[in-house]
């Protein structure tokens, strides 16, 4: 096979096949080529269902000679033909060959059906892949693919976009500005595609990866200080553009930048143009950052409020009780803890954020009643620390802080108490049962 690959797949051939591609007809120029294109086409189908590529291969070079315009089909099975061949092919020249001829396998598709868009994604998919050097032909592939189809592009394209430009940005071709302004553009594809709903889970997955990679290689690039700088530049640029803004929010929230100077006037801008768990949130964020919790706890708040069914809610709920906790409002907090198990019950943070308002509880109540809420606050950290093994050295901790607080025994006896009692706690709002236990 190896013999038939190499003898008949050239490049003067491919330059013969791409200028002639058009002025065939669909079966061939003659009535002999239809015969043989027809026969040709059969037995290549029956030998692709077999997966005999080696047998395919020379049906494939005559239809391409005869009727190239014959079947979409002869160049999606060829594109597998040509991936297989290349994988298994030991000789570097021959591999070389192989490559050029999957890309003209590219080049004839689009020919011959266009498609221009989605076909020059997966060629510059493959072409990364096996040529990840030729980073400048890969991304000016790439780019005309995303240009043509826009937020229709497959995930595997704009991911490998990002990664052609950021090799330009690595030989010194191109800008950081370059990477923010694309990411912008691309983040905002990403995330219009993973908001379909109706999403095959399979295809998230590509999207959530596609997302992944890019995120990883933007937040190496910049830092806060440069996105910021890059971001007011855009915003001078287009000052009216509110999914521009949407999309730089999203950016700076990425890499954590909410201390940056255009972040406050960007969050209140998208917030008060179309309020959104998120929006709400970012402000929030930022407001916790400033040390206002009230404020802060005003818009986590909201963005709990507005998240009815969004999949960050349990995320809202634990950072408005978080900052509920930090502005004082312990029951507040405890709520918003509470609707945390309701969807998750083994949820260690927000059981720690029960343990804590509980805890904080205890400085208004009396001996023994104070006791209590220490016994009932330790309750809670134990009960996260069994359910929720990524807290558990922050459990223990406020374990250890509780048992500091226990009363001695003679201290405990002087009140009828004795260890493994039941204790009922009843004030500062609490009323639970838990176990009495002593200083040893």
């Amino acid at each position: 096979m190896k013999n038939i690959v190499s003898r008949a797949i050239t490049i003067a051939f491919a330059a013969v096949l791409v200028l002639g591609a058009k002025a065939q007809g669909r079966w061939g120029a003659t009535p002999a080529d239809s015969v043989e294109c027809v026969k040709n086409l059969s037995l290549y189908q029956e030998f692709m269902k077999q997966g005999s590529y080696k047998d395919a291969y020379p049906s494939y070079r005559e239809l391409i000679r005869i009727c190239p315009a014959c079947s979409k089909g002869l160049y999606q099975n060829g594109a597998k033909m040509f991936n297989d061949f290349i994988a298994k092919e030991k000789d570097p020249a021959r591999k070389e060959r192989l490559i050029d001829s999957l890309m003209l396998n590219y080049d004839l598709r689009i020919a011959n059906f266009g498609e221009r868009g989605y076909v020059l994604g997966r060629k510059g998919v493959d072409l990364m892949y096996y040529r990840p050097a030729e980073c400048q032909t890969e991304h000016d592939i790439l780019k005309e693919a995303i240009e043509l189809d826009g937020s229709a592009s497959e995930a595997g394209t704009v991911s490998a976009y990002y990664q052609a430009l950021n090799c330009l940005y690595g030989n010194g071709t191109a800008t950081k500005e370059q990477m923010l302004s694309e990411y912008v553009r691309l983040i905002g594809i990403i995330e219009e595609a993973l908001s379909n709903e109706s999403m095959k889970e399979s295809d998230r997955e590509y999207w959530l990866k596609a997302r992944e990679t890019v995120n990883a290689i933007f937040f190496k690039v910049a830092e806060c200080a440069e996105i910021g700088e890059i971001v007011g530049k855009l915003l001078q640029e287009k000052p009216d553009d509110m999914d521009l803004k949407v999309r730089l929010l999203k950016v700076l929230n990425g890499k954590d930048c909410s201390d940056e100077k255009v972040y406050r006037t960007l969050a209140e801008d998208v917030h008060r143009a179309n309020p959104t768990s998120e929006s709400a949130y970012s402000l929030g964020q930022y407001l916790v950052k400033q040390g206002d919790m009230n404020g802060a706890l005003r818009y986590m708040k909201e963005a709990v409020d507005l998240c009815t069914g969004c999949s960050d809610r349990v995320k809202y709920l634990l950072k408005a009780g978080q900052v509920a906790s930090a502005a004082g409002n312990h029951s507040q907090a405890r709520s918003f803890a509470n609707q945390i198990l309701q969807v998750d019950s083994k949820n260690g943070e927000a059981l720690i954020l029960i343990g804590n308002a509980v805890a904080a509880q205890a400085h208004g109540c009396e001996v023994p009643d104070s006791w209590g809420a220490y016994w009932l606050a330790y309750d809670y950290y134990q009960r996260a620390r069994s359910l929720d093994p990524s807290v558990s050295e922050k459990a223990s901790e406020r374990m250890s802080s509780c048992q500091a607080r226990f009363p001695t025994q003679s201290e405990a006896f002087f009140h009828q108490l004795t260890d493994g009692k039941a204790y009922q706690v009843a004030c500062g709002g609490l009323n639970e049962s838990t176990t009495v236990r002593t200083r040893k």
